[in-house]
């Protein structure tokens, strides 16, 4: 006689249905999840009561209102089905794959410009990059890992620092020849380039300085990848993360003004490299790895 936690006394077909409709809400919208008939759900509700020997629903109305301990059940139920799920798309999928998401940014002016020794260095991983401005859900998609810009607070991520996020205001020599910068104040008489994404951050800095946004005339918002490119190309003053704007102040492409000009002490928007709890492959560990000698460098 088989044991009743035996796998073959499992109803699987009625327990998905019926976590479908504790994660839904309702008969309905489990049914268009599942793909099914309204009808198969209700089925497949009345044949778990059945096999459980307990009501898991009483009716108020014409609507189906789940019983607390069967809601508790049923929460058991969607996790251990998202653990499942995450199991089989973990073993399908060649540990030798890593897909990550970064920032544009990010992307251009720091990970391409080391990315050949990695490759070189690991052939057998194939590093797949996304970079769009999305934020997508490393839980439940097809990332192992993302580089993302913020405070490192993400819910169900762990998140490990790789770059000060402090800025600095740049412009290319050309910008500066016919004008004398003394003060903050001096810079609204020159055409400037925002990160059409980081405006309430630059309010800031204006603010901070005694200068109000709206004194600037001249505001080109550009992209966030482009905003190097324009500063280099002369089109005018620029508010750039330092990182990404440090090899061309050494090269003296592009001037730093106001060298104190650094994030306040309070600031927590820095560069991380976030992955989902208990999402570790092989490909992942050693990307992780080399990104970290190349920070320490």
């Amino acid at each position: 006689m088989k044991r009743q936690n035996d796998i073959a006394w499992l109803p699987l077909n009625s327990l998905r249905a019926f976590a479908a409709v504790h994660e839904t809400g309702s008969v309905g919208a489990a049914a268009d999840e599942l793909r099914v008939t309204h009808g198969a759900i209700s089925q497949h509700l009345r044949g778990l009561e059945d096999r459980l020997q307990r009501k898991l629903f009483t009716r108020s109305g014409t609507r189906l209102v789940m019983l607390p301990e069967a809601a508790d059940l049923a929460d058991n139920l969607v996790r251990n089905f998202r653990a499942m799920a995450g199991d089989i798309d973990r073993f399908r999928r060649d540990d030798n794959i890593l897909n990550i998401t970064v920032t544009p940014h990010f992307a251009q002016h720091w990970l391409l410009p080391r990315l050949g020794e990695f490759l070189q260095r690991h052939p057998e991983i194939d590093l797949r990059i996304n970079t769009d401005a999305t934020v997508h859900d490393l839980e439940q998609g097809d990332f192992d890992a993302a580089v993302r810009h913020g405070d490192g607070n993400w819910p169900g991520l762990s998140c490990e620092r790789l770059l000060e996020g402090w800025d600095a205001v740049v412009a290319a020599p050309s910008v500066l020849e016919s004008i004398s910068i003394q003060t903050p104040r001096d810079l609204t008489k020159l055409p400037w380039i925002l990160d059409e994404d980081r405006d309430i951050e630059m309010s800031r800095w204006f603010d901070d300085h005694g200068i109000a946004h709206r004194a600037h005339t001249r505001i080109t918002r550009l992209p966030s990848a482009l905003t190097l490119v324009a500063a280099l190309d002369g089109y005018g003053v620029a508010w750039l993360p330092h990182v990404y704007a440090a090899p061309y102040l050494a090269s003296k492409r592009l001037v730093q003004l106001f060298g104190d000009d650094l994030w306040s002490a309070g600031n927590t928007r820095h560069y991380y490299l976030c992955w989902a709890e208990g999402r570790s492959r092989p490909g992942f560990r050693t990307f992780r790895q080399w990104i970290r000698q190349q920070i320490s460098e």
